[in-house]
């Protein structure tokens, strides 16, 4: 029975934590896969990541930079890339991810339903 259950593990959840499973009830890409959604959609988190720790911003029409209080302090000097290079951890996975937006008045980050 244990080895059963880590094989379920192992396909719900990567080594970097994240789930590899897609969400449900919410709309999701898999930048690897799936086209740019578009300039409407302005930031994304990772599956499973928190948005004011780690998150994807457009910048320049279809290049995207890395923010939040888990990236380096030189954010703004790394480079940009592409739409398929995001959502990829630090183990290799690709992830899907999730368009947020930031609430009025400091209110934190919400999932666009």
């Amino acid at each position: 029975m244990a080895s059963n259950q880590h094989s379920v593990d192992q396909v719900i959840s990567c080594r970097c934590g994240l789930p590899t499973t897609s969400p449900t009830g919410v709309t999701c890409w898999r930048p690897d896969r799936d086209d740019d959604p578009g300039p409407p959609v302005t930031a994304v988190v990772v599956h499973g990541d928190q948005p004011a720790l780690r998150r994807w911003v457009r910048m320049d029409g279809s290049k995207w930079s890395q923010f939040g209080s888990m990236v380096n302090f030189y954010s703004a000097l790394t480079p940009m890339v592409d739409w398929p290079d995001i959502g990829e951890c630090w183990a290799g996975e690709r992830h899907a991810v999730i368009a947020v937006h930031e609430l009025p008045e400091g209110g934190g980050w919400a999932a666009d339903i």
